[in-house]
């Protein structure tokens, strides 16, 4: 049996037909030409790239710069609250007593450098008590920390007029918000840090420059006044300038 071989002499196919040289210089001249644009715009104006690449900066008043950098201005804001207010103290109801000089005491705003000449925005009540329904925040300290829960007593009191006095778990002061089950409250501390009177054993040393005892103060011990709180609490704030 003969067999016949055939040889294809027909060319193979052709599955990538490159540029011609021409074309080929055009594409390399123009990708070169776009790296070059983008590079020199990177080079020029690096921030424009690098603001790309961060985070967007902290809203006004959020920034631990802003309660410190800046300064105050006359605004004359709307007050949140009046001398009504249950939470006051009577004989430090600046309002209800009719202190001179209140007018020009709330005139004042404070504008942080970082904004642009805009004030800190002022607090939403019914926003912050919605942000903390069903918690329980605490503040401990001295008088400072005192004043500044009742100013925010008598702030938060205008977005639940159903807010009424709150006194436990050894609380001098506080308040009770049931339309968001949240408790605002306040307890007293000398000291942060644990201390105990220690009169003068001797004494024959009574008198002596007018020193009768000393106080001891445990740094390292926190004070009873807050110590046993600690868990009925969500959020303690503290005041920071002493133990």
């Amino acid at each position: 049996m003969a067999h016949h071989l055939h040889r294809n002499t027909s060319p193979p196919p052709c599955f990538l037909r490159l540029p011609s040289p021409a074309l080929r210089l055009s594409l390399l001249l123009l990708i070169t030409l776009a790296l070059l644009y983008a590079f020199s715009v990177f080079l020029l104006n690096p921030s424009s790239f690098s603001r790309r690449l961060l985070p967007p900066p902290p809203p006004c008043g959020v920034a631990a710069a802003d309660l410190s950098a800046g300064r105050w201005a006359r605004a004359h804001p709307r007050l949140l609250y009046d001398g009504s207010c249950p939470f006051h103290r009577n004989a430090w109801n600046c309002l209800r007593n009719e202190r001179e000089g209140m007018d020009s005491i709330n005139s004042w705003v404070w504008l942080p450098d970082r904004c642009g000449g805009q004030p800190i925005p002022r607090i939403d009540p019914a926003a912050f008590l919605g942000s903390m329904r069903g918690r329980k925040i605490g503040f401990v300290g001295d008088s400072l920390n005192e004043n500044f829960l009742v100013a925010l007593l008598c702030t938060l009191r205008s977005a639940d007029g159903g807010a009424k006095k709150w006194k436990r778990k050894g609380a001098w002061r506080g308040g009770y918000f049931p339309k968001f089950d949240a408790v605002v409250a306040y307890h007293r501390a000398v000291l942060l840090a644990k201390y105990t009177w220690q009169p003068v054993d001797n004494s024959a040393h009574l008198g002596q420059d007018g020193v009768k005892g000393t106080y001891k103060v445990d740094i390292d011990v926190p004070a009873d006044d807050w110590a046993n709180v600690t868990k009925f609490y969500d959020v303690l704030i503290f005041n920071t300038g002493h133990w």
